[in-house]
């Protein structure tokens, strides 16, 4: 029987699916009837499966010594109470629908599915390479994908080299002495410096780096005192720090350290800097997504095939991709109706449509491998 057939013929049951799933959407590393539900999904199919990362569950299609990774994100978000407003529950039916049909067909290769938990702010990717989710059996390429509103529905978005940026995010405390505004003298206004580090980045960033290197350095809170006569003994400066190039998220952070404690010593006050380096930047390797490309372009359509735009949003798959060659693609969930709303809104909705292009698109790569 054709794939595209098959998937059809079993869509009923992807679409239901996908439907309890959403109907049990659960925050991050709180996803327990969202696990149950890809375990007895999964185990009906004859699919060894391993928890990992309490909530994360890890299915083995075959055995061998090596195999091709698909990974899926599992949580949900606070939004109209808790809903899949990301997507998440696609992703996760889609995962599922490709496991169905790989085992309609008998596939012989090995495939490995990873649903991570916290892909929403905390990040469950890492933990789950650090419990192993990439070895036993040594998972040589892997999957990944989101859905995006304003792509069209059957269409999807490709590129090799980064799609999502790095994301870093920090706090600087300015330490001075407080007392009296009318005395100004007789204190060290940890303002003034936080004030002069916040204008000396906004120059630096534009003069010392390239501009050719993509990257976006937001200050975005400052915090200092609540009184109009009184100076406060700390000021503290909330940022965000985002780039598509390693060494520029290296060169960010040093200069950061730097000037903000050159910056404090022109007032005769000090710096304390915490500094959280969150998500890497996701970069698809050149080899293997071209071959996603050149295959996809054949099964769907040379002009259903399209590249993307980068986006300074971040995405925890970038942990998988740093470890091992990878593809991440976008899948168009757009009509003239559903899918015009971003990612993360309370109005956001999906072409159901979408379910099939994506198992389609997958199973036919892992098919021409």
């Amino acid at each position: 029987m054709e794939i595209k057939e098959l998937i059809n013929e079993n869509i009923h049951i992807i679409k239901s699916i996908r439907e309890e799933l959403s109907k049990n959407a659960e925050l991050a590393f709180r996803e327990f009837k969202t696990q149950k539900i890809i375990l007895d999904f999964l185990s009906k199919l004859d699919i060894d499966l391993k928890i990992s990362c309490k909530t994360g569950v890890i299915g083995v299609l075959n055995k061998n010594t090596d195999c091709i990774g698909i990974r899926v994100d599992m949580d949900a978000l606070p939004v109209n109470g808790v809903s899949h407003v990301c997507g998440h529950d696609y992703h996760m039916a889609i995962a599922l629908g490709v496991a169905l049909i790989l085992k309609k067909i008998n596939y012989e290769k090995n495939v490995k599915f990873i649903f991570q938990p916290a892909e929403e702010g905390e990040g469950g990717a890492l933990p789950m390479i650090k419990e192993g989710a990439l070895d036993s059996p040594l998972v040589k390429n892997i999957i990944g994908f989101h859905l995006w509103p304003n792509v069209k529905i059957g269409t999807i978005e490709v590129s090799s080299g980064p799609s999502m940026a790095s994301v870093d995010d920090f706090k600087i405390t300015f330490k001075g002495k407080g007392g009296h505004a009318a005395m100004p003298h007789l204190c060290k206004n940890p303002l003034y410096p936080a004030m002069d580090f916040i204008q000396t980045m906004n120059t630096k960033t534009k003069l010392n780096i390239d501009p050719l290197y993509s990257h976006v350095v937001t200050f975005a809170s400052l915090q200092c005192g609540n009184s109009p006569n009184v100076i406060a003994n700390e000021c503290t400066v909330l940022g965000t720090v985002r780039t598509f190039d390693s060494s520029i998220r290296s060169t960010l952070y040093e200069e950061i350290l730097k000037t903000s404690s050159l910056c404090a010593e022109n007032y005769n006050c000090r710096a304390e800097v915490e500094y959280d380096f969150q998500y890497p930047p996701l970069i698809s390797d050149e080899g293997f997504t071209n071959k996603f490309i050149n295959i996809t372009k054949a099964a769907i359509g040379e002009n259903n095939v399209l590249p993307l735009e980068r986006t300074f949003a971040a995405e925890d798959f970038s942990f998988f991709a740093e470890k091992i060659p990878s593809v991440h693609f976008r899948l168009g969930i757009s009509n003239d109706l559903k899918g015009i709303h971003p990612l993360h809104s309370p109005n956001f909705d999906a072409d159901e449509n979408a379910l099939y292009y994506g198992i389609y698109v997958i199973v036919n790569f892992l098919l021409a491998l």
